[in-house]
């Protein structure tokens, strides 16, 4: 049974793997276009990216590709602080608004990496799919689970778990999330090393709800 106390939820995407910047890799093979990491300041990559309607449909046709998924490089950093948690008895929850059939592919993945985890959600985080008759669920969902705290790099969800949830979230520093309001559950990280020293110094426990 998941102990919610001691329950910490982990976004997947250019938070425990690096997704943005083989997005940009693939915009540049599939499109001819050239951009910089530090330009992505809309979290839809197609619109950063400004691409076509047919362009972007293409490009999230071909990112969630297996080969594309399994290739994703992982953040050391990240698994390795998972890695520490773990063994001091958290639970690792997986959480990501990927599509119901990338859920294979990212258990693969994760196997791969030695990632530790002992629950995986996929969560219509942004409208983008269906739930029904699939593994994944809706915001709703997630918001009836408790976690003692979150690491998101998507401005929108750690605003809904932060004031949705009444969970502490330590949202990573990207160049998509840096405007917007602030909020006083939300503490912006450089990177795992700074998460990692938030954990250090305070216990990872939520408010409950």
């Amino acid at each position: 049974m998941t102990n919610s106390a001691r329950t910490i939820y982990v976004d997947m995407d250019d938070v425990i793997c690096q997704t943005a910047r083989r997005f940009l890799d693939i915009v540049e093979r599939e499109f001819g276009k050239r951009v910089a990491y530090e330009q992505l300041t809309n979290f839809d990559i197609g619109q950063a990216c400004n691409l076509q309607p047919a362009e972007r449909d293409e490009l999230y046709r071909i990112v969630h590709q297996n080969k594309e998924l399994l290739n994703l490089a992982p953040i050391g950093q990240a698994i390795d602080v998972l890695r520490r948690w773990a063994a001091t008895d958290y639970e690792i929850a997986i959480v990501t608004g990927r599509p119901p059939e990338c859920e294979e592919v990212s258990l693969v993945w994760l196997a791969r990496h030695r990632v530790p985890f002992q629950s995986f959600t996929m969560v219509d985080k942004y409208g983008r799919f269906a739930t029904a008759n699939t593994s994944a669920i809706t915001l709703d969902e997630l918001r009836a689970r408790q976690y003692c705290w979150a690491v998101e790099d998507s401005l929108p969800m750690a605003h809904y778990l932060a004031a949705q949830m009444a969970v502490p979230v330590a949202l990573i520093d990207c160049p998509w999330n840096r405007s917007g309001a602030d909020h006083a559950n939300i503490a912006r990280c450089a990177d795992w090393h700074a998460i990692a020293s938030i954990a250090e110094r305070a216990p990872l426990t939520g408010t409950k709800k």
